[in-house]
């Protein structure tokens, strides 16, 4: 009889312990927020930038973890796959969650099946740059002379599916022009290059031309962005320079596994938004060449919205183009 009695105490107790565990408030431990490339690049940078601040918010730390493979489609996969308990998150772009469908025929993800979108938290226009010598000084002068040279006109990017890639396979698509490639593995030899004159053009992320704006080393012809930007005021948005069809940019945004609850979603998205209105976090992005999303753009819907937008646009793209990835 007393050992029936302890054990329907041991019981009760564990019973109170697991209501009380399931009452705790979220988050109660680390989150981790998976970054689906190396560290340094630019969703690097912005994911440490904003988890700091959201950190202070949710009075838990905010643990980055880089898993780069694939064109970030290997860490992406791995959070789909996670328990949607909102421990566990990833940064991704619009390659990971528009482009990608259509370039890895085998993905192992649906953007929109298979993640709980949280919020769009920057993003950064593209720049068209030419080399130093090449015989234009606006889009206008570019776009003649590179029909004239035809396929002897050369492009490179950052490697294929990369979002310098994509961007110029949309740029080249509206132009009708069909230059040789040049690909490089990643976007600091890519720009190093074009500065040396090896070949004459490229579509590069606004934060890879930064450290190459000084000096008069590069033709820089147009920005895919609403408004000029403050790094290059000098410089025409696509459409002040005639190509208005030209709308591009590398957007990054945060996304918990599917099925995650509703509550932890906004509480990371109202974490998110925290950051995005304060003074010093929208200093570091903004110099950093990030363009930050108004209050009406952030949050699960409008990231929703934004990729089913995106991910048409850029399944035409690629397909045209009839570029795959294993």
């Amino acid at each position: 009889m007393k050992r029936v009695l302890t054990g329907l105490i041991l019981a009760a107790a564990q019973a109170f312990l697991a209501s009380g565990n399931a009452q705790t408030p979220y988050p109660n431990r680390p989150i981790s927020l998976v970054v689906p490339f190396a560290a340094g690049g630019p969703n690097d940078i912005m994911s440490r930038i904003v988890s700091e601040h959201m950190s202070r918010t949710l009075g838990q730390p905010i643990i980055i973890e880089n898993v780069a493979g694939a064109g970030g489609t290997t860490g992406s996969a791995r959070v789909a796959q996670a328990q949607p308990d909102g421990y566990t998150l990833v940064s991704g772009h619009v390659g990971t969650h528009a482009a990608a469908p259509a370039l890895y025929p085998n993905l192992r993800y649906d953007p929109l099946k298979d993640f709980t979108p949280v919020s769009l938290v920057a993003e950064t226009p593209i720049v068209i740059a030419a080399k130093r010598d090449f015989p234009a000084g606006s889009l206008q002068e570019f776009i003649d002379v590179a029909r004239q040279r035809g396929p002897a006109l050369t492009q490179g990017h950052a490697g294929v599916g990369s979002i310098s890639h994509i961007s110029c396979l949309l740029l080249t698509s509206i132009l009708n022009l069909k230059p040789a490639e040049v690909p490089y593995r990643g976007s600091a030899p890519a720009m190093t290059d074009l500065i040396a004159g090896q070949y004459d053009f490229t579509c590069a992320l606004l934060v890879d031309a930064l450290p190459f704006i000084s000096g008069d080393r590069l033709r820089f012809l147009a920005v895919s962005a609403p408004a000029r930007v403050p790094q290059l005021p000098g410089t025409p948005t696509a459409a002040e320079a005639g190509l208005p069809q030209f709308v591009a940019s590398s957007w990054f945004a945060f996304y918990l596994p599917r099925a995650a609850p509703t509550a932890v979603r906004d509480r990371l998205a109202g974490a998110v938004d925290a950051a995005l209105n304060d003074p010093g976090v929208r200093a570091k992005l903004e110099a950093a060449g990030l363009i930050l999303p108004t209050p009406d753009q952030r949050g699960p819907d409008p990231l929703t919205r934004r990729m089913v937008e995106e991910i048409g646009k850029w399944t035409g793209i690629v397909k045209k183009a009839n570029v795959q990835l294993n």
